[in-house]
């Protein structure tokens, strides 16, 4: 019954750090958006080119989320060459 109980622990904490991880890269991706649009309507502001700015701002936002999203990814969860090389 202990191990059961272990298990169950176990299962719970794993879960628990799963939730975590992806809530960070949910928050990750958000702010990063966020923040190019932000910079994106200071530009249309400073420079009166509204919606340009924002419209650059998204379009950066993006591309620039979702390579954060891969490089968290690949630096918990991938293996890198260097790495591989060294168990040679």
């Amino acid at each position: 019954m202990t191990d059961e109980k272990e298990d169950r622990r176990r299962q719970l904490l794993r879960r628990l750090w799963m939730a975590s991880y992806f809530t960070g890269i949910g928050t990750s991706v958000a702010v990063t958006v966020l923040a190019c649009i932000w910079i994106g309507r200071k530009a249309d502001e400073a420079f009166g080119i509204a919606p340009a700015g924002t419209l650059a701002g998204i379009a950066l936002g993006f591309p620039v989320a979702i390579y954060s999203i891969y490089y968290q990814v690949r630096v918990h969860f991938g293996k890198n060459k260097k790495d591989e090389k060294n168990k040679d």
